[in-house]
């Protein structure tokens, strides 16, 4: 049998909303990426139901390349398609803004095939910040790097995974249902914490996914926004009281860490982060009042 006729170990997931130009970055570096002994494939699940197509030539890329659309809103639910009609034995889960590491499937194949007793609930590995310009970095880029980004190491101890870097078998993933379509934000955490229920949770630091800082201040509120309406929907739903306990503690959060940072960095520095944390906790009063009236979570 042809090597391109072969089965493929690993089904790449990646959900994309609306960023379709750095999805093409993502997947330039698949096509980099060394697969020494097992082919894969990529599913591209486009969660804009404007765009019925996005503007991809799967002819010019060395793996098969699928493009599927998942109307219903969110990245889970557009993982969730990607599972349904994933054809390999190991899901690979990463976002369309982020920047494998030309090891990265090498990394994972060899790992998985050390797991003679199937044990491994979810793999995941470090996602590293890189920067448009190291010597020029803008208030949300400071604010990132010294909130360090990604704790994904940490996060693993803890039996938890993030979707920008997680690897697990397909029939794993099927056991516990996928994700829940019903989140914007937090499904990682609530899908990773139920299989480390029965799985182990493996960090491996040379299993590098490489992401963009977030360079404006709106991306880090919509992010921030998106992990508020998470939290609420998971644990808050109905008790607007204790939401709001939970709104205090983290506003308070991120002023205590401005706080430090004006003792510790330059004004050139800790002012701009100082405004960061500000217009994050402006965002958040704001998704407090939208969330605790009804209004949708944001995606």
């Amino acid at each position: 049998m042809k090597a391109e006729e072969k089965a493929p170990y690993f089904s790449v997931i990646i959900p994309v909303y609306q960023d379709t130009e750095r999805l093409k970055l993502c997947l330039e570096a698949l096509g980099k990426n060394d697969k020494e002994g097992f082919e894969f494939e990529v599913l591209v699940i486009n969660n804009d139901p404007l765009v019925k197509e996005l503007d991809l030539d799967p002819s010019s890329y060395s793996f098969s390349l699928k493009s599927l659309l998942e109307p219903n809103p969110g990245s889970y639910a557009a993982r969730n398609k990607g599972i349904q009609n994933a054809q390999g034995k190991v899901l690979a889960f990463t976002d369309s803004d982020c920047v494998p590491s030309f090891d990265w499937l090498q990394v994972a194949y060899e790992f998985f095939q050390k797991d003679e007793k199937k044990v491994v609930g979810v793999l995941t590995g470090p996602v590293l910040l890189f920067f448009k310009d190291i010597n020029n970095l803008s208030p949300a880029e400071l604010y990132e790097k010294y909130t360090g980004g990604f704790t994904t190491e940490a996060y693993a101890k803890e039996g938890k995974a993030i979707t920008a870097n997680w690897f697990s078998y397909k029939s794993v993933i099927q056991e516990f249902g996928g994700f829940n379509s019903e989140l914007k934000s937090n499904g990682d955490s609530e899908l990773s914490g139920r299989i480390s229920s029965k799985y182990k949770i493996e960090y491996c630091p040379n299993l590098v996914i490489n992401h963009p800082a977030r360079y404006q201040p709106s991306d880090l509120v919509k992010k921030y926004q998106r992990l508020l309406g998470g939290a609420y929907t998971r644990r808050f739903q109905g008790n607007s009281k204790a939401f709001g306990k939970y709104l205090i503690q983290f506003l308070w959060a991120r002023y205590r860490f401005a706080l430090k940072r004006l003792f510790t960095l330059s004004p050139k520095e800790s002012i701009p982060i100082l405004q960061v944390c500000h217009a994050i906790n402006r965002g958040a009063i704001q998704e407090y009042y939208n969330l605790i009236k009804g209004g949708e979570t944001k995606r």
